[in-house]
């Protein structure tokens, strides 16, 4: 039964206090590990201003002839560069606090300081929303994502570029459906195997995948499968039981999970060609706060803003197993 109160206003009562604590404890928001991954440095760009981002990348190559004497060598002119194009996406959340709440909340009554919790809840609304946007798919005005970048077919137009025009541009592929902890092979994991296929697939592209980003469900499984008969992950000395890291890493890309993830998709990112572009004028920053009061309401308004966009200058390095089952 849930605890409940009872209070009389007497002496005891209004003397003395409650013990409050002042931190607010979150119970809403998740750990967002696909932008908390990609603010870190070397997967994070911060641009000064333009209204696009754009990007040259190689498409196509000339075509080498053995020759001797007098041989007629081919003549026709390549031009195997192309540009893409990404449009800057915003998105902004809403700080308000009335007059009223802000006099209240002053001196010895200041349980918490109000504007500030206010400020850091818009900050993890906002990074709610990007890290959703950049597990899925770009729609109206939202910003790129991995069901883009690294889409289930490969197929579509990326920064302006078709891949129906340019094959070059296509990302790698494993779809293949497989049960991570199936053994086609004895004692070889069908997830291991699917993993590894992809991983060579964007290496074969000259890619070096440097992050695994899945769903719980995957990653559990993987570590199932490393603490499973045949797999150097369990030890015994002092009775320390099952050790190493929550995530171990594959190959040396880092696992990472996140719950935004779309079911059975494992996303093979190459970290120097994937980019979050962000700009610095709204660098998850508040604008000033402005009076209400032309409403007619004793209140205060700003906004936390974010200008992002998710870039790739080299789709084929990257790429995605889109048909793994992990444990439930």
């Amino acid at each position: 039964m849930a605890q409940t109160t009872s209070e009389v206003w007497n002496t005891r009562w209004s003397a003395t206090r409650r013990a409050i604590r002042p931190e607010v404890q979150d119970n809403f928001f998740e750990e967002y590990a696909i932008i908390d991954l990609f603010r870190k440095s070397g997967l994070r760009m911060t641009d000064n201003g333009g209204k696009e981002i754009s990007v040259r990348v190689a498409t196509g190559g000339g075509t080498a002839t053995a020759f001797d004497t007098y041989d007629v060598l081919p003549k026709s002119p390549v031009d195997p560069v192309e540009s893409a194009h990404y449009k800057r996406r915003y998105y902004a959340v809403p700080v308000v606090l009335s007059d009223t709440e802000s006099w209240e909340n002053k001196g010895e009554h200041e349980v918490f300081d109000q504007l500030s919790y206010l400020d850091t809840n818009a900050t993890s609304s906002l990074l709610k929303a990007i890290n959703e946007d950049m597990a899925g798919a770009q729609s109206g005005k939202t910003m790129l994502g991995f069901q883009d970048i690294m889409s289930d077919d490969g197929t579509g137009t990326v920064g302006g570029i078709n891949t129906s025009n340019t094959a070059a541009w296509k990302s790698a592929i494993y779809d293949t459906s497989k049960t991570f902890l199936t053994q086609t092979t004895t004692n070889i994991f069908d997830g291991i195997v699917a993993w590894n296929d992809i991983m060579d697939k964007c290496r074969i592209q000259g890619g070096r995948t440097s992050h695994i980003v899945t769903t719980f469900g995957i990653v559990k499984a993987y570590r199932e499968a490393l603490s499973s008969q045949g797999y150097a992950r369990t030890t015994t000395e002092k009775a320390r039981g099952i050790g190493g890291q929550m995530n171990p890493p594959f190959y040396d890309a880092e696992v990472v999970a996140d719950n935004d993830i779309k079911a059975l998709a494992s996303y093979f990112i190459d970290k120097r060609h994937n980019k979050l572009n962000v700009l610095k004028s709204a660098n998850f920053t508040t604008t000033p706060f402005v009076t209400l009061q032309s409403n007619g309401q004793l209140a205060q308004l700003a906004y936390k803003v974010a200008g992002v966009q998710l870039t790739t200058d080299n789709r084929r390095r990257s790429g995605v197993a889109s048909a793994i089952t992990g444990s439930n």
